[in-house]
């Protein structure tokens, strides 16, 4: 592992929030920048070093960091309802239905980090010409075979170089904190954006929730997760970038649906869920910034 610089400022200035232990038994150091506030894994492995914790078993296993089986119906389904939410929330079909009333061209789509291509098929069955990047073996696989779907398997800032490929809806949905580069993914984007298309991101929240939990905070997932973005500061770097248009929501109290749930946790979450959302405070966040 090596300290990088801020990936947001640039900055090597940084104090020390948490020092975290991997599944895999590694630590890790969780810290913020003095400059621009940034929170991130730094020191940060490479990505080989970050691969090893994408195995198949990643998606199949791993109970305690939010999946059970990500390859089944009742997940699918799950994080379907999220992503639909996220776009009602951000206005996307009022843009879509403006967008496209006003250009006569098939309509195109990416997700970048797409797993097992669920938003990809959702899109497909939009009548979008849609299609997915992705790094994982296994997500890869049953996406293409399983669902029938164009997925590169690729890391998109060394995919399409030339910029061949355009879109008018490009997608990160709880990719972003996974990324080694996200400012300069960010900026990638824009090239593979036609003029007026849409960027959607989601990704855990730096806020509230997750300093009132400190080194338990559900999203400290490390090494997986090496960034965490406050609403503002995310907001503040799209536009730094040259996004324009952004439209945000924060969403999640933490309290995390399980089986055989008292009635007081299933009474506190109806009530905080929404609370949370209301207030602006959950430890989710979704933006649609426009090109």
């Amino acid at each position: 592992m090596k300290l990088v610089p801020c990936n947001t400022c640039g900055s090597l200035s940084f104090v020390t929030l948490y020092q975290k232990g991997s599944p895999l038994g590694e630590s890790f150091e969780v810290v913020k920048c003095k400059k621009c506030q940034l929170v991130q894994v730094n020191p940060q492995p490479s990505l080989e070093d970050v691969i090893k914790y994408y195995s198949d078993s990643y998606f199949t296993e791993r109970t305690d960091r939010g999946y059970d089986n990500y390859y089944s119906e009742k997940i699918q389904n799950e994080i379907s309802r999220v992503f639909q939410l996220n776009l009602n929330d951000l206005a996307f079909f009022q843009w879509e239905k403006k967008y496209f009333s006003k250009k006569e061209n098939r309509r195109s789509s990416l997700d970048i980090g797409c797993a097992a291509g669920y938003f990809v098929d959702f899109m497909k069955n939009r009548g979008y010409a849609a299609e997915g990047i992705e790094v994982a073996d296994g997500p890869v696989d049953f996406a293409r075979n399983k669902l029938g779907l164009t997925i590169h398997k690729e890391n998109f800032l060394t995919w399409d170089l030339d910029y061949k490929h355009k879109y008018d809806v490009v997608t990160l949905w709880a990719t972003i904190e996974h990324l080694h580069s996200p400012k300069e993914t960010l900026i990638k984007i824009k090239n593979h954006l036609n003029p007026g298309g849409t960027l959607i991101l989601s990704t855990c929240r730096y806020g509230i929730l997750s300093k009132w939990h400190g080194v338990k905070w559900r999203y400290l997932n490390v090494p997986e997760h090496l960034y965490y973005y406050s609403l503002g500061g995310l907001r503040s770097l799209l536009k730094e970038i040259e996004y324009k248009d952004p439209i945000s929501l924060t969403y999640g109290s933490g309290m995390t649906s399980r089986p055989n749930a008292s009635l007081l946790f299933k009474i506190g979450k109806t009530i905080l869920d929404p609370l949370v959302k209301y207030t602006n405070q959950g430890d989710m966040m979704a933006i649609r910034v426009t090109l």
